[in-house]
C-alpha cells in the first residue's frame, strides 16, 4: 500500500510540474471587450494567464485598415506581472483590433488579435 501512495504522489508530482513548465500566456481579461461597442476608451488593459517577460510582450491597436494608431508602447504592470496596458488618443467611431503578443517565463511566444467597435 505504501509503494502505491508513493507512486500515486509521484504521478501528481509530474502533472503538476508538466503542466506548469508548458504554460503559454493568453489573455484571459480584455478591455474594451472582444467584440464590444463602447465609446472611446483611455486604453487598453489585458491581464493574461501567466507571468509575462515584459521585454518581449506589447500591446498594439490599429484600424480596420491596419494603420497602427498606438503612439506610445505598452506598459508592463509593475504590480502584476501579468499585465499590460496601453494609453490611447481619443478614437473616432469605426472598428478597431488590438494586436497582443507575450513571451511567459518559460520563454514561449504567443500572438493573437481581437476587435472591438467604438460608437
Amino acid at each position: 500500500m505504501f509503494r502505491s501512495q508513493i507512486s500515486l504522489f509521484a504521478s501528481a508530482a509530474f502533472c503538476l510540474v508538466s503542466t506548469t513548465a508548458f504554460a503559454h500566456s493568453r489573455p484571459k481579461t480584455m478591455s474594451p471587450e472582444p467584440n464590444s461597442t463602447i465609446d472611446s476608451p483611455a486604453e487598453i488593459s489585458v491581464y493574461f494567464t501567466e507571468a509575462l517577460e515584459p521585454k518581449f510582450s506589447s500591446l498594439q491597436l490599429t484600424d480596420a485598415e491596419g494603420k497602427v494608431l498606438s503612439k506610445d508602447a505598452s506598459k508592463p504592470d509593475a504590480a502584476d506581472s501579468k499585465h499590460l496596458s496601453l494609453p490611447l488618443p481619443k478614437l473616432a467611431p469605426g472598428i478597431y483590433y488590438v494586436h497582443w503578443v507575450t513571451a511567459s517565463a518559460d520563454g514561449h511566444r504567443m500572438n493573437g488579435d481581437y476587435k472591438f467597435t467604438v460608437k
